[in-house]
């Protein structure tokens, strides 16, 4: 199950975080929660747009969107939006 969110307010807003939400991943008897970022921005590196400070920045920014919450996550997944 997952909550989709609204993003923070950004004035680029349409071309960084669209919504957030938690997953929760099991591997055998291991549970880690996930929270799951979803960009316009382009994330794979040699693709025309693609921008390593930009990359950084919505790391660092969903980062403190993490550690914000009422329990700390255990990964960062940033995915496309579609």
């Amino acid at each position: 199950m997952s909550q989709d969110r609204p993003a923070e307010s950004h004035a680029d807003n349409d071309r960084r975080a669209l919504h957030h939400w938690q997953e929760w991943e099991v591997v055998g008897r291991e549970i880690k929660s996930v929270f799951c970022v979803a960009t316009n921005i382009e994330l794979r590196p040699g693709m025309p747009g693609f921008d390593e400070g930009q990359l950084q920045e919505l790391i660092a920014e969903a980062q403190a969107m993490m550690s914000s919450g009422e329990s700390a996550m255990d990964v960062l997944r940033i995915v496309p939006a579609d």
